[in-house]
């Protein structure tokens, strides 16, 4: 990379370096070298989609770090630390992530890797992270089971958000019982879908119910009506595992088709984030979803704790709704920072300080978890934390059953 590239790629991302200096107390423009303490700063290498078919999730994610970057500033525990982000846009290009980050390691010389919103993007990242020896993070998406198994588990990598099997298992007893037996699936045809729609699959099994059918969305398709016209219209319910421009273009076009009132419309948060969709549409009416925080604080999620948060994400984004992808990266972020701070970080020389620190590591409900207490499993490196559902009611999402870490944590 030359330095004209390198400058303009600091410059767009200089929001990073001005709140991450926050902490330390030290004020900094947008694109002005990094200096300022003799000591050196913890550098976080970021992975992140601002472009391409996930780049309001990727932007989403970036308002959460600097938010908990932001936060960290009046923890006195933090007032002696130096933190700068180094952020690079993969585009959701698995090739550009992996080429990225080895630029940051090798170059850069961060610390600690975080990013990798797409399935396929973190799974090469958490691959990379033993080659490298460095301790790595993914912040949002990276819902993909394939994280958690057995073979790719390492001493590096750690999942704060819940897998598609946690999701999947734990929603699916739920829609059994209360929304319908017979289910057909609208899937992404790429690692997260296909892993959704298997664990979707196999969980339905186990509950007593079925899965007729499915049919799988091709990135970056932009015609799907020769898609949903095929899905099985004696099913009781449909299905979605969609992410990013899918999630828009299927719900457009399932609208248009007339299914939306004509079959029970069950599915995954990341189908209406409100990074895509600031205002819920009309046609979602009575949709029911499982996820890690859904956008009103309803029900469950009524708590002071998450009453605390909202109050700082207003202040710094009057008007926004919470984005699945902020929340999500804001509360990794947050487990990042704990970490730090438990085992005296201070940079990749103690890498193995913090990623024992991270193993097995709890956290408590509070404005940095708002959606309640998070356990890094020792045994995969999982977190374990609440799941709600949510129904669809009069444009708001209304939580109506939350399922505890406890359960949770039984989902292997």
């Amino acid at each position: 990379m030359n330095q004209s590239n390198r400058r303009d790629i600091r410059r767009s991302t200089g929001w990073f370096a001005a709140s991450a200096l926050v902490v330390a107390g030290i004020a900094m423009g947008a694109g002005t070298p990094i200096e300022a303490r003799a000591d050196t700063p913890i550098r976080i290498g970021f992975i992140n989609p601002v472009t391409g078919a996930f780049g309001s999730l990727g932007k989403s994610a970036r308002q959460g770090m600097e938010l908990a970057l932001a936060n960290a500033a009046a923890d006195p525990e933090l007032k002696e630390i130096r933190l700068v982000v180094e952020e690079r846009d993969s585009a959701a290009k698995t090739a550009d992530a992996i080429r990225y980050a080895r630029e940051l390691v090798q170059r850069e010389n961060i610390d600690v890797l975080m990013g990798g919103l797409s399935s396929a993007e973190c799974l090469s990242l958490q691959k990379l992270a033993p080659e490298v020896r460095i301790a790595y993070l993914p912040t949002s998406g990276c819902w993909v089971d394939d994280f958690d198994a057995p073979a790719n588990v390492n001493p590096y990598s750690f999942r704060v958000t819940a897998s598609n099997r946690q999701r999947n298992r734990a929603f699916a007893d739920w829609l059994v019982k209360n929304a319908g037996r017979n289910w057909y699936v609208v899937y992404s045809d790429y690692a997260y879908g296909q892993s959704g729609l298997k664990a979707f699959q196999e969980a339905m099994s186990a509950a007593g119910g079925t899965v007729s059918g499915s049919i799988g969305i091709p990135f970056g398709s932009t015609d799907l009506a020769s898609y949903i016209s095929k899905i099985d219209r004696s099913a009781d319910g449909l299905y979605f595992v969609l992410a990013g421009r899918d999630a828009i273009l299927a719900l457009q076009e399932v609208t248009s088709q007339g299914l939306a009132g004509k079959m029970k419309l069950a599915g995954m948060q990341s189908l209406i984030v409100a990074e895509n969709f600031p205002r819920i549409p009309a046609s979602v009416e009575d949709l029911v979803f499982i996820g890690s925080y859904p956008r009103d604080a309803t029900g469950a999620l009524d708590t002071p704790a998450n009453g605390a948060f909202r109050k700082t994400w207003e202040q710094k984004y009057p008007g926004q709704p919470v984005g699945l992808n902020a929340f999500e990266t804001y509360q990794a972020t947050n487990v990042l920072l704990t970490a730090i701070k438990r085992s005296g970080f201070k940079g990749r020389a103690d890498t193995d300080k913090l990623i024992k620190e991270l193993a097995g590591m709890q956290v408590d409900a509070g404005q940095a978890f708002p959606a309640g207490p998070i356990t890094m499993r020792a045994s995969d490196h999982q977190g374990v934390a609440p799941l709600y559902i949510a129904t669809v009611k009069d444009g708001k999402e209304q939580v109506i059953h939350a399922i505890s870490p406890e359960q949770i944590d039984r989902i292997r």
